[in-house]
């Protein structure tokens, strides 16, 4: 982790993103530390919302106490007193959306944020999520297997100037073009919730069309998505020093 972040923030990596949930506040400790000499040349992003129990239960919890909760457990994690990009994780159909924004508008208030994002909102849900804040960006799934975000949610962040980044931009693998059409993933891998990987028939198209790609399709699959209207960033996850490299050449030519 110390390598790659060093290789990714020495070619020009600024923005980073992570959550609470991801390995229980483990990536955002790693993060902190790592990151700690250089805190105030980068743009750190994390999330809120999500939250889990001893048996490592995950839950929904938007309400303003949860919120006032995981801002300080993350503060601490990432070794800084403000977070630049402070998003909701997912919606919580329990707590009252304004609620949840006007406690994001309090914390911003106060300094402790920078800016309001949401994660993996519909349009409808984004527009009413605009009635209460000032939201900066949306987070949402969007690769070139799954556009659905293209369909409205992409025009309503051009139309109001919010920015968009793209999270699963290789569809969790398959358009790295690693896959063989037999794969099968095991009840312990994340992806047997993906759809593209639960059907057998859109499984094979889909490796079949990143079969189809310019060598490396990886670098295609990025650069498309770096060519689209109002993309401001690509999350992409990197564990080999060449996949740094070779992922920033190919956002830098879409």
């Amino acid at each position: 982790a110390d390598e790659l972040m060093g290789l990714a923030y020495d070619n020009g990596i600024n923005f980073f993103d992570t959550a609470p949930v991801y390995g229980f506040g483990r990536s955002e400790e790693r993060l902190g530390e790592i990151l700690s000499g250089v805190r105030h040349q980068v743009i750190l992003a994390t999330k809120c919302g999500l939250r889990w129990d001893n048996r490592g239960r995950v839950f929904h919890d938007l309400s303003s106490d949860a919120l006032h909760s995981d801002i300080h457990a993350s503060l601490a994690r990432l070794k800084t007193d403000y977070i630049d990009l402070y998003q909701i994780h997912w919606p919580d159909r329990r707590t009252p959306l304004q609620e949840t924004m006007e406690t994001l508008n309090s914390l911003k208030a106060q300094g402790i944020i920078r800016h309001i994002g949401v994660c993996n909102f519909t349009a409808e849900l984004l527009t009413e999520a605009r009635q209460y804040s000032d939201i900066t960006s949306v987070q949402c799934l969007y690769n070139m297997l799954q556009q659905d975000a293209a369909k409205d949610l992409l025009p309503c962040c051009r139309e109001h100037g919010l920015g968009v980044l793209c999270y699963s931009p290789l569809a969790q693998g398959i358009l790295g073009g690693k896959f063989r059409d037999d794969f099968k993933p095991g009840k312990h891998d994340i992806r047997h919730l993906n759809p593209l990987f639960k059907n057998t028939k859109r499984f094979r198209d889909a490796v079949a069309f990143s079969q189809s790609l310019p060598e490396p399709p990886a670098a295609a699959a990025l650069g498309f998505l770096a060519g689209q209207a109002g993309v401001s960033s690509i999350l992409v996850s990197m564990t080999r020093p060449e996949h740094v490299l070779e992922n920033i050449k190919a956002i830098d030519t879409p």
